[in-house]
């Protein structure tokens, strides 16, 4: 049996992506509870600000168009604010999620270990498709630490996405008839030729 036929015998074994994602997630929360819930919640919050900065355009616009000085000041102000929580949360939030990746990279690392020296024989030192699993793990343990960059990532653009449906909502409600034309279209055209 050639090596690609094992490897794909392999990716056939292997658990669903839902499934890994959860058990790599619970496996970064008991490594590093904290760090996780600060990650993440810097994560989100640091969309917020950046959401915002339409509200305050809109704010600035009304108060000059009905000339009320003191909405043109808050709305600047606001500006201001949300303008420097974005540089401040995005430097805070990078240097968390930092210090959190590299932990969790050393956690995995040392977890994949364990399961490679818990076992009581060398037979998966002499079965190829041990060895190709195992190969697998060691070489991509780096890329479970960068999933938790991309989950926290993700879960703030639909953070986002809700505060901006929120303010459209706001503006009137006729306005969330657009969000279904912001999902992305697919990428083969009716029928599935090219």
């Amino acid at each position: 049996m050639s090596r690609s036929d094992r490897v794909a015998r392999v990716d056939a074994d292997l658990p669903p992506a839902f499934q890994s994602l959860w058990r790599t997630f619970r496996l970064g929360y008991r490594a590093e509870p904290k760090l996780l819930v600060l990650s993440l919640s810097l994560g989100l919050l640091m969309m917020l600000p950046d959401a915002l900065l339409a509200l305050w355009l809109a704010l600035i616009v009304d108060g000059v168009d009905q000339q009320r000085r003191s909405s043109i000041i808050a709305a600047v102000i606001g500006l201001a604010v949300s303008a420097t929580l974005i540089w401040y949360l995005s430097v805070l939030s990078q240097r968390v999620q930092r210090r959190f990746r590299d932990r969790v990279a050393i956690a995995l690392e040392s977890h994949v270990a364990r399961l490679q020296a818990s076992v009581p024989t060398i037979e998966h030192h002499e079965r190829p498709e041990h060895l190709d699993r195992l190969a697998m793990l060691r070489e991509q343990v780096f890329a479970l630490d960068h999933m938790f960059m991309s989950l926290f990532s993700t879960l703030g653009w639909l953070f986002r996405l809700v505060v901006t449906t929120l303010l459209l909502a706001s503006i009137h409600p006729a306005l969330l008839l657009l969000l279904p034309f912001s999902l992305p279209r697919s990428s083969s055209p009716p029928g599935g030729r090219r």
